[in-house]
């Protein structure tokens, strides 16, 4: 029990305030505007699946992002999905979808790609055509088109996943395209530069944003964690970085760890709450 002080003010009990919840945090970051929030959505938002065609974004989570679009600057969803597909995938019209890892934007229905990408789709077509004759006898293999580019996935299938990368480039160089091995999968794209971290600098310094949270829970996804720190040490603005998961826990430079998807989704709620509270 805390008895009155006796003494004097100096040795009052000091009350303390409890600590922020992580929501608290990420509202508390988020208050401060102009403000963006970043995330993925593979891993993030969506379990992660063995075929990009049964990943699923509960209504929850896009309920939570359009309640948090009405309090900030941006709500961007930073994915290697491309950008209409994942605002398909998401369903939320409030907001930037940064495609092909932040190589294009998809915004109220206007999707934005560099300039002069038409001019790969035919060799594009015939790399893709030669690899699936060429790895026709490998099992588990699931072939996405993504626009500017194709992927092939071998999720099911882990221990040919240094075959699928060698035959592809293989095919690639001879036709000036880019190889590009992910965590699971291996994309085949036309050259053009940039990643999630340069999509994500650019907004920051377009917005002129003054807080930005970043979430995602995979190794594409350090390029826009470093970038936000970056960008934090030179505007002076506040970066916060959430992991998602254990898949880059002693590799990613993030500030808080959440479990896995579900706890995403009661963040960015909870969070919205926050801010509307």
């Amino acid at each position: 029990m805390i008895t009155p002080a006796t003494r004097g003010p100096d040795i009052a009990p000091k009350i303390q305030a409890a600590p922020l919840t992580t929501a608290g945090r990420v509202a508390e970051v988020l208050r401060v505007s102009p403000a963006a929030l970043f995330v993925d959505i593979d891993g993030t938002l969506s379990p992660t699946v063995a075929s990009p065609y049964e990943a699923r974004v509960g209504p929850e989570c896009g309920a939570a992002l359009r309640r948090l679009s009405a309090h900030l600057a941006a709500v961007c969803v930073l994915t290697g999905r491309p950008a209409d597909e994942a605002w398909r995938l998401v369903g939320v019209s409030e907001a930037i979808y940064l495609g092909n890892h932040g190589i294009e934007t998809w915004y109220q229905g206007e999707l934005l790609r560099p300039a002069g990408i038409e001019r790969f789709h035919a060799r594009l077509a015939r790399a893709q055509s030669m690899l699936r004759h060429a790895l026709s006898n490998v099992p588990g293999l699931i072939f996405e088109d993504k626009g500017i580019g194709f992927a092939i996935h071998y999720g099911r299938a882990p221990s040919v996943g240094d075959d699928v990368i060698a035959a592809a480039r293989s095919v690639a160089r001879r036709r000036g395209l880019q190889v590009i091995p992910r965590t699971d999968h291996v994309e085949v794209r036309a050259p053009v530069k940039g990643d999630k971290g340069t999509a994500l600098q650019k907004l920051a310094t377009t917005r002129r944003l003054r807080s930005l949270v970043v979430i995602g829970d995979d190794s594409v996804d350090i390029p826009a964690f470093e970038a936000a720190r970056a960008y934090a040490l030179a505007s002076g603005a506040t970066a916060l970085r959430i992991g998602v998961g254990r898949r880059l826990h002693d590799l990613a430079p993030v500030d808080l760890w959440v479990a896995d998807t579900d706890a995403v989704c009661a963040l960015l709620s909870d969070a919205a709450d926050e801010l509307s509270g």
